[in-house]
Formats: structure tokens, C-alpha cells, sequence
């Protein structure tokens, strides 16, 4: 069964962070995440684990941040082996689990601004968010989470690399700062209606606010949005 089918039937449950459970067991200040997918698999399979067998329906993989730019010819590690050990931590958890669940492929913001805000070519980030998502979906990946956005623009980039390079269901989460506008000015309202003219099948927030200051947000969210809403609180 697919995700979408599991989300028409109940409420699913997502995992949590990574980063602050990557820190606690020793990644170091400076250090790039997706390097331990390599370097620390039996970190990552607990990791894991852990959240399935606390209820955790979805796991996503280590790959917040993981693009071309950090993982090249040029790097110590390249971007297709550090994606590959992704989803495969991932999807060894959940066959040691022995529950079931599904692996989404994490995709956030590549840290630099599109033009004529940034110097990032639209074209460009387009291939950054393509290569992902072409491994990604080649290991097994079940969905496409695009998470911690805060651009429209940079949004729609990761959005058609994904719908047009694979067949999976494509989730969208954005990051809202206490005036319920996202970085480049986008209201709760007019980013769902950004999301769905993209053909999304999850949309919703993370990051950023609490889940008291996000319960408003999310009020003018459901209002408007006439697909699955997703919520993902910070810390």
C-alpha cells in the first residue's frame, strides 16, 4: 500500500530530528551530516529504528542539505554514494524493526538565494534538487519530502525535479517566521495555492515556531488547502 493510501485511512506519523541526535552521538561542529551515512550507518539504522519503534510511520533519510555543491568530484565523499547510504540506513531499519514503514527522501534549501534575490540560477538548483532525487528514487525511496522551505521560487525548482524525474508521491513543508510570512514574503494562503498549482500531494510547516505559535498558521492553512496537511513542530 502506498503512502497516500495509508493517509486517506488515518492520521500518519512522521519521525523527528536528526541533526541534534547525529550531535549526541559525535558529530562534531562543522561536520557535514550526510558524511555518516558512509562513515556511521549503524548510527543512522538506530536512529531510525528508534523512531519506528516509537510509532513513527515515515523515516527520513539523512540527506537534509545533501546536494551537489557540498558532494562532488571535488569532496571527499560524492553525492550518489552519500544518497545511496541514505535510503539504504533507512530501509535496513525498517526491515530490522519488522514494522512497516516508509522512506522519504529529504530534500531542503540549498543554502543560497535564486536570482535576482541570490546568484543560484533557477536551472541550476533545478539539477541540484534532479540529482537527488533521480538516486533517491532508484534506491527505493517511497516519497519526496521537500521540508524547511522558505522560498516560493526555490520551492517550485525542487518541486518540478521531482514530478518530472520520478513517479513518487512529492510532500512540501515550509518554514513560517512570527508574522506567518515565509522568508521572500509568501502567505500561508497564497504558498498552498503555490503548492497545489505544482500538483503536490502533502502539503504543511515545519520548523522555525512552536506548536503554539504555529496553531494559527495551521487554522489558515486547513482552511484553504483541499489536500493532506502535514505538521512538523521544531523542538
Amino acid at each position: 500500500m502506498s503512502i497516500l493510501n495509508e493517509i486517506e485511512k488515518r492520521i500518519v506519523f512522521c519521525d523527528g530530528g536528526m541533526g541534534s541526535l547525529l550531535q549526541a552521538n559525535g558529530l562534531q561542529p562543522g561536520e557535514l551530516p550526510g558524511t555518516w551515512n558512509i562513515t556511521h550507518p549503524e548510527v543512522l539504522v538506530e536512529i531510525h529504528k528508534s523512531y519506528l519503534e516509537a510509532g513513527a510511520d515515515i523515516v527520513t533519510t539523512n540527506t537534509f542539505g545533501v546536494d551537489g555543491l557540498k558532494y562532488n568530484e571535488h569532496t571527499q565523499f560524492q553525492l550518489d554514494p552519500v544518497v545511496t547510504a541514505a535510503v539504504r540506513n533507512a530501509k535496513e531499519a525498517i526491515a530490522q524493526s519488522g514494522r512497516k514503514g516508509y522512506v522519504a527522501l529529504d530534500m531542503g534549501p540549498t543554502g543560497k538565494l535564486l536570482k535576482p534575490m541570490g546568484d543560484l540560477a533557477f536551472e541550476d538548483a533545478y539539477e541540484l534538487y534532479k540529482e537527488v532525487v533521480v538516486i533517491g528514487a532508484r534506491e527505493g525511496a517511497d516519497l519526496v519530502l521537500i521540508e524547511t522551505m522558505s522560498d516560493s521560487y526555490e520551492i517550485k525548482a525542487a518541486v518540478l525535479a521531482a514530478k518530472e524525474n520520478c513517479e513518487l508521491p512529492v510532500f512540501v513543508t515550509v518554514t513560517f517566521d512570527e508574522r506567518g510570512k515565509l522568508l521572500t514574503g509568501g502567505s500561508p494562503a497564497s504558498i498552498v495555492a503555490v503548492l497545489e498549482g505544482l500538483g503536490v500531494d502533502v502539503l504543511g510547516m515545519n520548523c522555525g515556531l512552536g506548536p503554539i505559535q504555529m496553531k494559527n498558521i495551521l487554522k489558515e492553512v486547513l482552511e484553504v488547502s483541499s489536500i493532506p496537511v502535514m505538521i512538523n513542530p521544531n523542538a
